[in-house]
């Protein structure tokens, strides 16, 4: 049975909701196995089918624009558009310049056309929004709103916005920011985060998942593109994670105060703890390289043809799976010395562009030599990561690639304070 979204007086009514998928809070089952729920709830409700890899009907859906209607979209288009798209247009960007918002906005119109909602927090917000917008051809069917008045304006109507874009929800008062939300009934929604705090949380229950996180300071500019999981590599991961934890408890409750080191050098030697242990890499393989990693190492490497970059990969076969499949260079301890010796000659006279390998990168290339750093994943400690930034110029930039809803969100978080302080 397929899923249907359609408007029923003031409420979002789901027929034919799976029977093996778990609704979202504030969605209620009826008698005659019809769900109903506030409108505002249909953009999480498509959000849930999504990530489970469901098909569905959005009836509430309003006619798209035109193609003549259509804003242009940069070329090649932000970086965290392909998560947005790939997370069925959700998500939250943090840290992100005037003109990359308003770049990232106008390519989420495009590939929705959708009709744009933008909310501010004041008049002065809307104002300079305005003005932004109107230095860009084609941004008529984007709507500049000062939050405040949302409810008053379009509680209890049909969508006519589909595209929802919130500038710096951190600013606005918790209360005025719920009751506009309350009063919408969007299917895609952005959030943009200035300044990233506590508040994040909150936000994905609306907004969805973490996109993107971009730091600049004193040396090359650091963003961080947070990835999700196939179905089938979450649910590989979740087990072997689950599996781990159970053991890691037991080990903690009769071993009170040991921490994570003494359980892995003890594991190694004791048959018990063994299987834990093995589960923990497991999980951590699942997250250092996948589908949307592999993914986007070839979006970036696209976007960057021409300029000088490192790829700092988890392991050698994830270095040559980049290698075969972009025909680039890799460098690992396989190789003789005389070649390793070569290749980084090659790297630093400029004739090779790209190099790519799991840990002799980190030192074998000069401080500050490449343009771009993809840190694409695997267990190092706070030096190799900082060795690894190092290694681009103060005017690059550096990728961490972050497998959502993973351990590596944690590190990337630990490591981003370490940057700030």
């Amino acid at each position: 049975m397929t899923t249907i979204l359609e408007r029923c007086a003031a409420a979002l009514q789901v027929h034919g909701w799976p029977l093996d998928c778990m609704p979202p809070p504030g969605v209620l089952a009826t008698d005659d196995g019809i769900l109903r729920a506030p409108l505002s709830l249909r953009a999480r409700v498509r959000r849930t089918l999504q990530a489970a890899g469901l098909p569905f009907v959005d009836r509430l859906a309003p006619a798209p624009l035109t193609a003549a209607a259509l804003p242009s979209c940069a070329s090649p288009p932000p970086v965290a558009l392909a998560l947005w798209r790939r997370h069925g247009g959700h998500g939250i960007a943090v840290g992100l310049g005037e003109g990359e918002q308003i770049d990232l906005v106008l390519a989420a119109v495009h590939h929705t056309a959708a009709r744009t909602l933008l909310l501010v927090r004041d008049s002065g917000a809307e104002l300079l929004w305005r003005r932004r917008l109107r230095e860009r051809p084609g941004t008529e069917s984007i709507d500049v709103v000062v939050a405040a008045s949302v409810a008053h304006r379009f509680a209890g109507k049909a969508p006519q916005h589909d595209l929802l874009v919130v500038a710096e929800p951190e600013l606005m008062p918790p209360s005025t920011l719920a009751a506009a939300l309350a009063s919408l009934a969007v299917a895609h929604v952005l959030a943009l985060v200035a300044y990233a705090g506590a508040e994040l949380l909150a936000f994905s229950a609306w907004a969805g998942p973490l996109l993107q996180f971009m730091q600049r300071g004193a040396g090359a500019a650091h963003v961080e593109l947070h990835l999700p999981l196939t179905l089938a590599e979450r649910d590989a991961h979740d087990v072997a994670w689950h599996e781990f934890l159970g053991g890691y408890d037991a080990f903690t409750a009769l071993r009170p105060g040991a921490g994570f080191g003494t359980f892995v050098h003890e594991a190694r030697g004791e048959p018990a703890w063994r299987p834990a242990l093995l589960a923990w890499h497991r999980a951590r393989r699942v997250a250092a390289w996948n589908e949307a990693k592999a993914a986007a190492c070839g979006e970036l490497l696209l976007r960057h043809r021409g300029a000088s970059v490192l790829v700092f990969t988890p392991d050698r076969g994830s270095a040559y799976a980049i290698a075969r499949t972009h025909l680039v260079a890799p460098l690992t301890a396989e190789l003789p010395r005389a070649e390793r010796a070569s290749v980084l000659a090659a790297f630093a006279r400029g004739d090779l562009k790209v190099l790519v390998g799991p840990r002799l990168l980190d030192l074998g290339v000069s401080a500050g030599r490449a343009d771009v750093g993809i840190v694409v994943g695997g267990g190092f400690g706070a030096g190799d990561h900082r060795a690894r930034h190092d290694r681009v110029a103060a005017s690059g930039v550096v990728y961490e690639l972050v497998a959502e809803a993973t351990a590596e969100v944690g590190r990337a978080r630990r490591f981003a304070d370490a940057r700030r302080s």
